[in-house]
């Protein structure tokens, strides 16, 4: 884990800061809409539906696993 965090950290900076501004740059902002729209179908039509549909499937299985609650396996700060 600690080194998929030492490659996704600076990945997911890179993609902040370079990749997608320079992505909407040139696309511009009524072509990003598009897209937004164009994707949103797409994940809806997939055999699970979307983001949404999956969040609460997922917070399903962790509350049968006994995990739900993030505040119980959260480390605290001293």
């Amino acid at each position: 884990m600690r080194l998929f965090g030492r490659m996704y950290e600076p990945h997911a900076a890179r993609e902040d800061t370079v990749l997608f501004p320079a992505f909407r740059a040139l696309v511009g902002e009524k072509e990003l809409v598009k897209l937004k729209d164009v994707f949103e179908q797409k994940e809806k039509a997939l055999p699970h539906g979307g983001f949404e549909q999956m969040v609460t499937l997922v917070a399903k299985l962790e509350q049968s696993l006994g995990i739900g609650d993030l505040a119980r396996s959260t480390p605290r700060l001293a």
